[in-house]
């Protein structure tokens, strides 16, 4: 390539404004595998070397740009608040892409080979294309990469377009690309339905265990006391039942951590697990619980679990520290009980657990995250048991799991055992999570299910462990006797902030209402365009809302919890998801998110009530 060609270097120019990283990436590319390839109209295509010593072309070798047209001709990518495209080539198809583009549109085009985009730059100007504001291009990124664009972007309606001629040259990149994109949008949206379906159900938990929270002791009375111990965690999936022998016989050498789906499991073969963790806030999380007799087991508790859980479990009990940030205030008085990192499942929640005990090496037992056998959990959990209890000629086990296995599409990953394994994107969450962690330290010894990339995956018959230097059983014993498990001192402190808060909430609700009607009555004059006619009441408008802005600002001690319980709509709003139905303008907008300040609060009150009532039961 030559190095001054004025194509080049004028492309290369605007590109390293934007993207300097990029920009010199492309231009620093070597290698002889790729190369221009004059067309029979006179345009160019692109040859790739393959391993196999075949060349591929990227584009058409007779016409290009009718290859282009044809392409797109189906495409539709007005009205998108993202179009995503994979693979540049010589940019002919984005070209035809951006001749029906509405202008609005974010686009991200990633290319996985940098000498491809080089061989671009020096026969074609895209001066145009790199000067549109809203397009960015990324170049064999890494996962970070992607996943840092994405945040914040709108993606509640995404245009993938996979360019046929790039994705054969690379398919196995752009599959997993296209994975990857798809696997975090899926994740944006769950974290936006699980806001809609559980914020209150969170808040309703925590101000019922408000008693437990304040008189139990923190998680982290244990953290960093058994290093180098090794743990076994329990999942429920389905190959747990061919892992009992296996933890059975380590019980006294290694941290036994159940979780509540598998707890029931162990009790019944004999095994008493040293901890079991729980953090779903539904009922149906408790009934794991229910029935079973008095334990030497540790319950670890997210204060967001459903308060039965707490009647339930027949053990002793320690909390973590609240994750949910519109309740976080409750710390600041009863002190830091120990973090615990969430990814989704209460299995990532042992790990995480695992890992701050100092625990190593941590070995998985029953973590399939997938339907191995056809099976969606451990036979002998109390979901097992359920299904069994309402068998009848209309409704059997068999056809609960085949609901289980085509609630969400089938997604075929490799398995452990060398033939490919039935999973779907909801569980594909949680493989990414635990492949994220990167961590030397896991053993995946389950029996069955996904292959985990970047985990060590052993056969437990060729793991032996050693007896530790204690008895891991007096070594709980111990933390727990020591540490402070009253703490019925804080109570009237508690009282007296919930009180403050409740006061401030009942004084915020009439401006909200106030708020709402302004942010209507300027929507509609935006709508109707009076306000151009009108610039004076606007003024007026807008100068009473901002009074109304620095009034709730003024209300420190409730205006978190407010503002934490209407994370649901600050998702909304900021991921682009419409609104009625509609784009909103600003007006519309604020009137949303008043409305869901008002909302709040009087969530709030109920909230805050509750835990008044559940404090003087003390």
């Amino acid at each position: 390539m030559n190095m001054n060609d004025k194509i080049f270097q004028s492309n290369i120019s605007i590109l390293k404004s934007k993207a300097p990283e990029i920009a010199e990436k492309i231009t620093l590319a070597k290698g002889t595998h790729v190369s221009l390839v004059s067309c029979k109209n006179g345009s160019y295509s692109i040859s790739v070397s393959s391993d196999n010593g075949r060349n591929l072309f990227i584009h058409s070798k007779i016409d290009p740009l009718k290859e282009a047209e044809r392409f797109v001709a189906d495409i539709d990518p007005a009205n998108r608040d993202l179009i995503i495209i994979l693979g540049f080539g010589l940019g002919y198809h984005i070209r035809e892409i951006l001749k029906k583009h509405d202008g609005i549109s974010k686009i991200l085009i990633i290319e996985k080979d940098p000498l491809i985009i080089q061989k671009a730059f020096e026969v074609y100007s895209f001066d145009d294309i790199l000067k549109i504001k809203e397009l960015q291009i990324l170049c064999d990124p890494s996962e970070d990469s992607i996943l840092s664009f994405l945040k914040g972007k709108a993606s509640a309606n995404i245009l993938f377009v996979m360019h046929r001629g790039s994705h054969q040259i690379y398919p196995d990149y752009y599959n997993n690309i296209l994975s990857l994109l798809k696997s975090y949008i899926s994740t944006k949206d769950v974290n936006i339905a699980t806001l809609a379906k559980f914020e209150k159900l969170w808040c309703s938990n925590i101000a019922r265990n408000l008693p437990f929270f304040i008189n139990s002791p923190g998680a982290k009375i244990f953290y960093n006391n058994f290093d180098g111990v090794p743990a076994i965690i329990a999942a429920a999936g389905p190959s747990l039942s061919d892992s009992l022998k296996f933890i059975k016989e380590n019980s006294k050498k290694a941290i036994i951590i159940a979780v509540d789906t598998s707890y029931r499991i162990l009790i019944n073969h004999g095994i008493t697990p040293h901890f079991c963790i729980s953090v779903d806030p539904q009922v149906i999380n408790a009934r794991y619980f229910e029935g079973t007799d008095n334990t030497e087991t540790v319950l670890v508790a997210d204060p967001m679990v459903h308060p039965s859980v707490f009647r339930f479990f027949k053990g002793k009990t320690t909390l973590t520290s609240i994750a949910f940030e519109m309740m976080k205030w409750i710390e600041n008085s009863s002190g830091d009980k120990g973090e615990m990192c969430h990814g989704g499942s209460v299995s990532t929640n042992a790990y995480d657990f695992a890992k701050r005990l100092g625990a190593y090496p941590i070995i998985l037992a029953g973590q399939d995250l997938a339907f191995t056998k056809g099976l969606a959990h451990a036979k002998g959990s109390y979901l097992d048991e359920q299904i069994h209890n309402k068998t009848n000629r209309i409704s059997n086990a068999e056809m609960f799991n085949r609901r289980q296995l085509t609630f969400l599409p089938k997604i075929f990953l490799p398995g452990i055992n060398g033939k490919a394994i039935h999973t779907n994107q909801k569980m594909i969450i949680f493989i990414k999570w635990f492949e994220s962690r990167k961590d030397p330290e896991i053993i995946n010894a389950s029996r069955d299910g996904v292959l985990l990339n970047g985990i060590k995956h052993i056969h437990d018959s060729d793991i032996e462990l050693n007896t530790p230097a204690f008895d891991i059983k007096s070594k709980i014993d111990e933390i727990l006797d020591s540490s402070n498990l009253i703490k019925k001192e804080l109570t009237d402190e508690f009282m007296q902030k919930i009180s403050t808060m409740l006061f401030e909430v009942e004084e915020l609700i009439p401006s909200l209402k106030r708020a709402i009607n302004l942010s209507m009555e300027l929507s509609q004059m935006i709508e109707k365009g009076t306000d151009k006619q009108d610039p004076g009441k606007v003024k007026y408008i807008i100068k009473r809302l901002d009074e109304i802005d620095r009034f709730i600002e003024s209300k420190k001690d409730s205006k978190d919890m407010i503002s934490f319980s209407i994370q649901r709509v600050i998702h909304t709003i900021t991921e682009g998801y419409h609104i009625d139905g509609e784009e909103a303008n600003s007006a519309k907008k604020s009137e949303f998110l008043y409305r869901g300040l008002l909302e709040g609060a009087l969530f709030n009150k109920k909230i805050l009530l509750k835990m008044q009532k559940a404090l003087k039961s003390l």
